[in-house]
């Protein structure tokens, strides 16, 4: 590849971490743009700019002294990104407006005919009366800048109407819980050419709403699987997407749902580093840099597992070996529910 090419990345945190990490692999120069002067990201690109998104002479500046810009998370400033000359940004600006707002990817999912929870927008006392008298048991969710189980309200037939959730009024929605099975994702990418590759399905679960564990590969149907991989390559077209995008699933008695999509690599796929012949960091950079993507081939099994907040005491000073790999995102404060780390368990070899 050519080494003159840089790739400029909005977001400093572990995700930016590693895709500055595949991009060495690769011969890609890389340039952090993120707020925060100690992110992990800041030790592994080629140059970091340390300022705000909103920061407008520091953005254009940013963007005159790379070739390309992707992000590593959906909850940049929408401002930010109409700063950036469109044939620049990998994936696009309509990538963010969609699934940054999950009343807009409610929207979306409704116009391609994608199954999904039933939902409502909340806006009044008769929507949430409405809500919990026909869900039952139902989320409150923002429809901004939720993750990890932030801005979740769980309600029910039993929850009195109040003014904490008057408060969320218009920038809300309301959706029935779901009983379901087990909860998977299916991490894709698409180049610039149109091409499309998928990662194997993941089975995750969650604690206290963050993501726990994460086993590759998922066996599920061939019917399933490819209902799943399916939905995806329609989400990733209709956006004309360039780079990963992730969908999370939840596996019903009866069917597959679509829960979120987040438009960039994903926790969920963090396995494929070991797991696979490319990693969804490798194979991503690969997209937005104009290269035509391959099918990653599958090489382990393996079990991911993030460590969350004090956990990581227990790994700092451990080693990896050949049955688990030891990846540390270098933050310096540890706080709970903040994601410190990750190990990922080689199961069973492929070749």
């Amino acid at each position: 590849m050519n080494r003159e090419l840089s790739i400029g990345i909005l977001g400093g945190g572990q995700l930016g971490m590693m895709l500055c990490q595949a991009s060495k692999e690769i011969g890609i120069d890389t340039h952090i743009f993120c707020p925060d002067e100690d992110s992990p990201a800041k030790n592994y690109s080629n140059n970091f700019t340390c300022e705000d998104y909103l920061n407008e002479k520091e953005i254009i500046n940013f963007s005159n002294s790379v070739d390309i810009i992707t992000y590593e998370f959906e909850n940049i400033p929408k401002e930010t990104l109409e700063l950036i000359n469109d044939n620049k940004l990998r994936p696009g600006i309509k990538s963010l407006e969609q699934t940054q707002d999950r009343l807009i990817e409610r929207k979306l999912l409704e116009k391609l005919n994608i199954p999904y929870a039933p939902y409502k927008e909340l806006k009044s006392e008769e929507d949430f009366n409405y809500s919990i008298s026909n869900f039952g048991d139902a989320i409150i969710k923002t429809r901004r800048l939720g993750y990890d189980g932030k801005g979740q309200i769980s309600v029910n037939q039993e929850t009195n109407f109040d003014k904490n959730i008057s408060s969320l009024f218009n920038q809300s929605i309301i959706e029935k819980k779901i009983p379901f099975e087990f909860e998977f994702s299916q991490v894709s990418c698409r180049d610039i050419f149109g091409n499309i590759v998928h990662f194997p399905l993941t089975r995750n679960i969650h604690e206290n709403h963050i993501l726990k564990h994460s086993y590759a590969p998922l066996n599920l149907s061939n019917d399933l699987e490819e209902h799943a991989k399916e939905i995806t390559k329609k989400i990733i077209s209709e956006l004309d997407h360039v780079g990963v995008l992730t969908v999370e699933f939840f596996k019903t008695k009866e069917n597959i749902l679509v829960n979120e999509i987040a438009p960039r690599v994903h926790n969920s796929g963090h396995w494929t580093i070991e797991g696979c012949s490319s990693s969804q960091f490798k194979v991503h950079m690969q997209a937005v840099y104009g290269v035509k993507i391959t099918q990653p081939k599958l090489l382990n099994e393996c079990h991911m597992v993030n460590l969350i907040g004090e956990e990581i005491n227990d790994w700092i000073n451990k080693k990896s070996d050949s049955d688990v790999n030891i990846h540390l995102y270098h933050k310096k404060e540890i706080k709970n529910g903040r994601k410190m780390g990750h190990l990922t368990y080689i199961k069973d070899k492929k070749i």
